[in-house]
């Protein structure tokens, strides 16, 4: 099946969150704290505290052993990248609260119980077990059932949300990669040829927008098609691939990289003072109620931090190199520190770096009840 390639351009993407960022309704960038918190950040980053989580049963735990390929490992980033969103579950009093979860013998709170439910799928993989989830025509065949085996931990819970669209997305990328790209996302790079956009539309960003609409149209936000073009350059640091792939994910055009617009991160500059909010987006976040998706409220929370994170590490370090230690802080922060802060919790209790111009401690106490924004989305 041919499909027309369409040039979602860098130029269009920050034409449009101009667009959207020109005369917001729900929310203003504050560049005073913006600045107030880029002081601080290098500062926290080089205490290197998220190591203390790394053992811990959150987001930061250490990844499984895992031993693939260099091409199944990208085939891996590809066909797991469709799943990364709504890492949060409803509590019986219908507040938000972060998947909690046992999988093979370890609790995980957090995102990384996604990753960890598929890492138990390549183990079982490597041991003949299971569905090979690293195959296109398995994933253009997989059914309900199979994706609720796949996200059910080690207790039968089975928390995760939208498990039909989940199940939409494994077999899009299987059925695309088998009908596009002789079944492997190799090929998907090898077409992008270290770009991430090109005159011609066939950047590694505007390939997953074209091909990919069910998992990855996201435009102009396209976090995912940023997230997993930045965590596999990234992943060069610590792991030798062959010539041709390090040359494929060493990006030509790294700079037209953008900043991961989910929740966690808008979560923080809510809290911290970065974002001012209109009075209805704060009373969505302290009640965890339902934003809705592509409403100006959300096109507003992720187009700024879009924004602030582009204009934080140009002030901590420079954009692009700045960014990715910026994408884990911010994410952090939020997750393991906004989650648990209280008015008057002491600094021995939860430090925090930026405590001191943090708007939700010492300016408007009632930012502490918001959660982050809650939206039924799979972008983020």
């Amino acid at each position: 099946m041919a499909t027309q390639t369409i040039a979602f351009t860098k130029q269009d993407q920050l034409a449009r969150i101009s667009d959207i960022t020109r005369d917001p309704k729900h929310v203003r960038l504050n560049m005073k704290r913006l600045e107030d918190v880029a002081k601080r950040a290098p500062v926290s980053m080089a205490t290197n505290w998220i190591d203390a989580y790394r053992t811990a049963d959150e987001h930061y735990r250490a990844a499984p052993p895992l031993h693939l390929s260099d091409i199944d490992q990208i085939q891996f980033a590809f066909v797991f990248g469709t799943q990364g969103w709504l890492i949060w579950e409803w509590t019986a009093e219908q507040k938000a609260t972060p998947l909690d979860l046992v999988i093979d013998g370890t609790h995980y709170v957090g995102s990384f119980s996604m990753f960890a439910f598929h890492y138990r799928a390549m183990l079982r993989r490597a041991e003949g077990k299971g569905k090979d989830f690293l195959d296109a025509q398995v994933l253009a065949n997989l059914t309900l059932k199979d994706v609720e085996t796949h996200y059910t931990d080690d207790n039968g819970k089975l928390s995760v949300q939208m498990l039909h669209r989940r199940l939409e997305n494994f077999r899009e990328v299987g059925r695309v990669l088998g009908d596009e790209f002789e079944g492997h996302a190799i090929n998907v790079l090898r077409r992008a040829d270290g770009h991430l956009f090109r005159p011609d539309g066939n950047g590694l960003i505007q390939l997953m927008q074209t091909y990919f609409p069910s998992s990855w149209r996201d435009w102009p936000m396209a976090k995912l098609p940023n997230v997993i073009p930045l965590g596999l350059y990234e992943f060069r640091r610590h792991r030798r691939f062959s010539p041709e792939i390090d040359r494929l994910l060493d990006f030509k055009d790294y700079q037209n990289i953008s900043g991961g617009a989910d929740y966690y991160r808008p979560w923080f500059f809510v809290r911290v003072g970065i974002f001012d909010i209109s009075d209805e987006f704060k009373r969505k976040l302290r009640n965890h109620e339902l934003i809705e998706s592509d409403s100006d409220m959300e096109q507003e929370f992720r187009a700024f931090t879009i924004v602030a994170l582009t204009k934080l590490a140009e002030l901590t370090g420079g954009w692009p190199q700045a960014l990715n230690a910026l994408e884990v802080e911010t994410h952090a922060v939020a997750f393991l520190h906004c989650r648990r802060c209280r008015v008057g919790i002491s600094e021995q209790d939860l430090p925090c770096a930026y405590r001191d111009v943090c708007k939700a401690t010492n300016e408007d106490h009632e930012l502490m009840d918001a959660a982050w924004p809650l939206v039924m989305t799979n972008h983020y």
